[in-house]
């Protein structure tokens, strides 16, 4: 069996690319970039040189790899954020995780259309695709920093709640510009189905699985933990064939869980923190990869400019509108405003419209690849600074369970 035989050269190949990120974020850091920056180099650098396995796969692959390694990232968030500091800062992360990702999209695609000239369909998909923040490279960014407890909740919980906004949104607007008889309509239909059917699960599955935490209590840790990332899994699968964004439902989930399962072993579990460090070199190396060698000049163009509104015009704008009527300090603020980092999601939904054959899906993708790139390097090269000059904000009423865990 040739096929069979042909497997292990690539997944050799795909391991040693695999381990050449990791190896490179230690260099990275040195210069101030995230290591998110550094998978995305080596997949970028992987693809121009025709040296990844990610030229056979196909683009519906390639989205069910990033769609599992995404539950895993998104179901360790939930669980790192904590449901108590969620709770206490549940206005600001809503507003911004779908308020802010509407209107986001709404306003890049007015700059892609009237400034850059690219026609609507273009212009929608690639606002959607750059509308949310990263979860995997807002939590590498922000993770072990010194600056506000509570900026960072903002963030981290937005990054959570607006990447299922946005593939709710993606699948909306491809439906409306790619398909055949979809009309918008139908497609705001979709949007609002598929976040009402993410919470509803969300809320359930968390329960449930709080109900199986307790029930499982007398399970080995490791064993346990598996178990209940399993459960997660079947979770986002069962919420997504219903129609619904199994993503929102397994970030709800990991919320709901964060606080008991803290109270029973601790802060940090192996298990899912291994799983979700493993997910995000192959989604940013993998995507990277892939998109490479679609990039022309009028891409790179098009992704500067892009990054360039969304940092320095929309995002300050959507930021200051959502923040009204929090009491987070003017600098906190600013650490929010400039937090919004792009990274393995927005190439994810960048490869959706491919699904549809949608004409322009490879310009969207390029187009989404730099300015995800630029957004790495200009917002994940700073953002470290502008949290470390946050101030210091831990209250003990707003955190109580941060708190006792320290």
């Amino acid at each position: 069996m040739p096929e069979y035989a042909d497997f292990f050269p690539k997944l050799a190949l795909a391991v040693a690319l695999l381990l050449t990120a990791l190896a490179a974020a230690p260099f990275f850091e040195r210069i101030r970039l995230p290591s998110p920056a550094a998978f995305l180099a080596v997949g970028i650098a992987a693809g121009l040189f025709g040296v990844a396995p990610t030229g056979e796969l196909p683009v519906v692959t390639l989205e069910q790899i990033g769609a599992v390694a995404l539950f895993a990232i998104l179901f360790q968030g939930g669980l790192g954020t904590g449901f108590s500091a969620a709770r206490a800062a549940a206005r600001p992360i809503l507003a911004l995780g779908l308020f802010g990702t509407v209107v986001t999209a709404g306003g890049l695609a007015l700059a892609a259309h009237f400034v850059l000239g690219l026609e609507w369909s273009v212009a929608l998909l690639v606002a959607v695709a750059l509308a949310p923040t990263d979860p995997a490279a807002v939590y590498a960014v922000l993770r072990g920093r010194s600056g506000s407890a509570r900026a960072r909740t903002v963030l981290e919980g937005e990054s959570g709640f607006n990447d299922p906004a946005g593939i709710a949104l993606m699948v909306a607007v491809t439906a409306a510009v790619a398909g055949s008889h979809a009309s918008y309509g139908h497609s705001a239909f979709r949007f609002g189905e598929e976040l009402a059917i993410g919470s509803a699960a969300g809320v359930a599955g968390g329960l449930i699985l709080l109900a199986a935490l307790r029930i499982t209590r007398h399970l080995e840790e490791g064993v346990q933990a598996v178990a209940v990332l399993l459960g997660a899994m079947l979770l986002g699968s069962v919420t997504a064939t219903l129609h619904g964004s199994g993503f929102l439902a397994v970030y709800i989930a990991g919320l709901l869980l964060s606080d008991a399962w803290a109270r029973e072993d601790g802060t940090r579990h192996a298990v899912p923190e291994a799983l979700s460090a493993a997910a995000e070199p192959l989604l940013f190396a993998t995507l990277g990869a892939a998109f490479a060698p679609l990039v022309g000049l009028d891409n790179i163009g098009y992704g500067i400019f892009l990054m360039v509104m969304t940092v320095f015009v929309v995002r300050p704008l959507v930021a200051s509108v959502c923040l009204i009527g929090s009491d987070l300090p003017a600098r906190d603020r600013a650490l929010v405003s400039w937090g919004g980092l792009k990274g393995a999601v927005p190439l994810l939904l960048a490869a959706y419209p491919a699904l549809e054959q949608f004409e322009h899906a490879e310009s969207v993708a390029a187009t989404v690849l730099v300015a995800t790139a630029a957004s790495l390097v200009v917002q994940g090269g700073t953002l470290p600074l502008v949290a470390d000059r946050a101030e210091e904000r831990k209250s003990p009423i707003l955190y109580p369970d941060r708190v006792a865990r320290k």
